[in-house]
């Protein structure tokens, strides 16, 4: 499993966990990814083809970004009842169609049944993390998630390439966090790939009032 900690009806959170993971899968790999505030409703459940791998889960953006990390993609539509030899006996919940819907669904794959086979092809429901900008003053982003520490991490791919602020605080520019002095905030390259901004040994949301889905300027020094 990767997590079971993702904030309730938090899809952005979730597709961020699952892009962070999803490059450490080989191909072939098939993924259940459930964040699903409108369970039960007419929102479409998916099966999304990219890269060699699979992902199922509802078609509300959550497989959006880490399937596309991967290359084209194709998705369909998972059509109720599932194709035999799923298993019919019992109704499906309106309030967990990860169990019955798509754990049912991944099943299939992995016996070697075609996506195309669940249904038919669509066109998903996108979610994007948007991208950051240079402005006059520096550069615009946005935190697309929060960890655990309060370390607040932009859709920046890459450290700025000049010395920076936030709020009027210098960020050191950092590749540990060590390296910099306890309760100094700094600005660091994450495991995930994408910059991210922490306080050594403190929490950077709390010191800077922050939290997923808010634009900061980070200012040229």
């Amino acid at each position: 499993d990767i997590a079971h900690d993702i904030p309730p009806q938090d899809v952005r959170a979730g597709a961020f966990a699952l892009l962070s993971a999803v490059r450490y899968f080989p191909p072939g790999t098939i993924h259940i990814a459930v964040v699903d505030p409108e369970v039960g409703t007419d929102r479409s459940g998916l099966a999304v083809e990219s890269g060699g791998q699979i992902f199922v889960g509802p078609d509300n953006g959550l497989l959006m970004p880490a399937a596309r990390s991967l290359g084209n993609l194709r998705a369909y539509r998972i059509s109720l009842p599932l194709p035999a030899p799923a298993p019919q006996s019992l109704p499906v919940s309106s309030t967990f169609h990860g169990r019955d819907v798509f754990a049912p669904a991944a099943a299939l794959l992995a016996e070697g049944r075609s996506p195309a086979d669940l249904g038919p092809r669509v066109e998903p429901e996108e979610l994007n993390f948007g991208e950051a900008r240079r402005t006059e003053r520096g550069i615009e982003a946005v935190v697309i998630y929060v960890d655990r520490f309060g370390n607040l991490i932009l859709n920046l791919s890459e450290l700025p390439a000049f010395p920076v602020s936030l709020k009027g605080i210098n960020l050191r520019r950092v590749r540990t966090y060590a390296e910099a002095s306890r309760i100094e905030p700094l600005i660091t390259q994450g495991s995930h790939g994408f910059a991210e901004i922490a306080v050594n040994q403190g929490n950077a949301a709390e010191v800077f009032c922050l939290k997923a889905g808010d634009r900061v300027e980070l200012e040229e020094i």
